[in-house]
């Protein structure tokens, strides 16, 4: 790349140039339907669902949970520079056309043609200010300045991203791929309003609801909301149309109804009100009569993606004893959970953190499993605690080394979240099984995800990484293992919410994301899951994908299928799998472009 005047952003330096005020006048987005829902064509309109569970809020991209589609990787409004595609374990173009990588440095090339939805040029001014806004305000992104020490761009639209001392390439591809980027024009006169000495009234940005018109570069707006349904509206310009020989995408209309639990958005889709959803829904094969499959139509029918665990909480009695961790891991009934909680959606449970499958194949070790790995035993599973210096009573409940009775033990997860509640029912019959008593404690996602954070449970459900990400295996062992973050039970964390410690772990993780051949890789990553196996920190459960994908051909036809793989199983919103929404069909073929 040529030699040319650059724009430096750091978390040392600052600009904001702007008061806040308003720029010209928009009509707002109304609050209430400005239509009935019947009135929304349905050959021009596609329902999703399962990723909104609470009446609009907010749609402003900074707040820490804001509302369909502005939250997590959903790509209809916001868009990332690059996209990540589950099915190739690449990152596909969005708004940059190109990426390139050097030892220190991510280079990524903005397409000269991305454009905001009010017409306006999206910048590398956009991009450097949207990136400014993570490493000065607390929002989701932040702790991607861990690994990031500038950002430049260049008059031939190049940004390029420089590594931190801590080398990672994997976490600066990942924030690449994760970060929304917003305009400048609304953030910044924002920020400003915000600013208090050197310091930023975060409750300050988070009254700006984004409601009206919200300028944002995706094929999709927001339309309208109200407590029932949130409704997005085709951007009819989208700059990047012409990528798709000028097509637009196949819905006009988008809308995603709010329910509060998963039988709700269940039902919707067997009426035919739903089209596309995200929510567990048990024996998809039974489904067939109301034109209902998922991505594949034999077992496992879904795409598994991701590993569902339950989080030890290692620092308590009687969880810091590895052998008390080692024996719960033998005691689980794996294909009970399989069958019973995810209608056998997910391949065969081997032992580690890795999966044995897919993308992440190369780096299992089926010796290393057999050797240091578990599996459903109970006679193990006692033989373990036996030798660890346990007993039983006269009624097989489970006695400590003192030979007090070994305490009863909660597993918690968020209510509604039916396929996690049947899993932790099997894990309650097995640890019975070994004289453990263990109850579920079933409470609403404020409090799981507050519990999770501060340290507060005994064991609870997580899927760490949910998202889609470039970084895995290595991300998935540092969320839940990395002490970099490390904060004592009762101060919050997203990392590490186990408080488990082992510096050899620590070490690897540290030294994976700048590995570069791939031999030294599949050792690392070997050692890495021994480790995982050894120690047992966490309890896997089961595969999953990282969001349910099924779908219904009532309305809409020419989804993506393992038969017909043209896009991720990503429901046709998240990450690359936005690209569907130019390939589906409706059954009714009106002209609706």
């Amino acid at each position: 790349m040529s030699v040319h005047i650059k724009r430096i952003v750091s978390l040392s330096y600052l600009s904001i140039a702007v008061a806040f005020m308003l720029t010209g006048c928009k009509e707002d987005v109304s609050k209430t339907p400005k239509t009935a829902v019947s009135d929304y064509p349905r050959n021009e309109t596609l329902y999703v669902g399962g990723f909104d569970w609470s009446p609009p809020a907010t749609f402003n991209p900074l707040d820490p949970d804001p509302n369909f589609p502005a939250d997590g990787n959903i790509r209809l409004m916001y868009e990332s520079l690059l996209a990540y595609n589950q099915l190739t374990g690449g990152l596909d173009p969005m708004l940059a056309d190109s990426y390139s990588q050097t030892d220190s440095t991510i280079t990524v090339h903005l397409n000269p043609r991305a454009k905001w939805n009010n017409g306006e040029t999206l910048t590398t001014e956009d991009v450097l200010f949207t990136f400014k806004l993570d490493s000065i305000l607390p929002t989701a992104h932040h702790n991607n300045w861990k690994y990031i020490k500038a950002i430049s761009a260049d008059s031939d639209n190049f940004i390029s991203f420089y590594m931190a001392a801590n080398r990672n390439p994997l976490m600066v591809l990942n924030a690449i791929a994760e970060t929304s980027i917003l305009p400048k024009s609304v953030f910044e006169p924002l920020l400003k309003s915000a600013k208090t000495g050197k310091s930023y009234n975060m409750e300050k940005i988070l009254e700006f609801k984004n409601d009206a018109q919200p300028v944002a570069s995706g094929p999709y707006t927001l339309a309208n909301y109200s407590p029932d349904q949130i409704v997005l509206k085709r951007s009819e310009n989208y700059w990047r149309s012409s990528n798709y020989g000028g097509r637009k995408p196949a819905p006009k209309y988008i809308i995603h109804p709010i329910y509060d639990k998963n039988d709700n958005f269940n039902n919707a889709m067997s009426r035919g009100n739903l089209d596309v959803s995200s929510i567990y829904l048990p024996r998809i094969w039974e489904k067939a009569k109301d034109s209902i499959r998922s991505w594949s139509r034999e077992e496992p029918y879904q795409l598994p993606a991701t590993i569902t665990a339950l989080v030890v909480a290692t620092t308590k009695e009687p969880f810091n004893n590895v052998s008390f961790r080692r024996a719960l891991a033998h005691s689980i009934d794996f294909d009970k959970i399989k069958a019973r909680a995810l209608s056998n959606y997910t391949p065969a449970v081997q032992p580690g953190f890795i999966l044995p499958f897919g993308l992440e194949k190369k780096y299992f070790n089926k010796e290393d499993a057999d050797e240091f790995g578990y599996s459903y035993n109970t006679e193990k599973a006692r033989e373990i605690l036996q030798e660890a210096g346990y007993s039983w009573n006269a009624d097989g409940k489970l006695l400590d080394k003192k030979k007090k009775l070994v305490r009863s033990i909660s597993i918690e997860c968020p209510q509604g979240w039916n396929d996690w509640i049947e899993a932790i029912n099997v894990v309650v019959e097995s640890f019975a099984e070994i004289g453990i008593t263990a109850t579920p404690k079933i409470v609403d996602y404020a409090m799981w995800d507050s519990d999770l954070r501060r340290g507060t449970f005994d064991l609870a459900m997580k899927t760490p990484p949910t998202e889609h990400s470039v970084a895995n295996p290595w991300n998935r062992f540092y969320q839940m293992l990395s002490t970099l973050s490390y904060k004592p039970v009762g101060e919050e964390t997203f990392v590490n919410q186990g408080r488990f410690q082992n510096p050899e772990i620590n070490d690897i993780l540290a030294n994976i994301p700048t590995i570069a051949n791939e031999d030294s890789l599949v050792l690392a990553y070997r050692e890495l899951n021994k480790l995982f196996m050894e120690t047992v920190p966490v309890l896997p459960l089961m595969y999953r994908p990282s969001t349910f994908y099924q779908f219904s051909t009532k309305h809409w036809t020419n989804f993506p299928t393992a038969e017909n793989p043209y896009a991720p199983p990503s429901n046709l919103i998240v990450a690359a799998g936005v690209s569907a929404l130019w390939e589906i069909v409706p059954v009714d073929k009106a002209d609706n472009q």
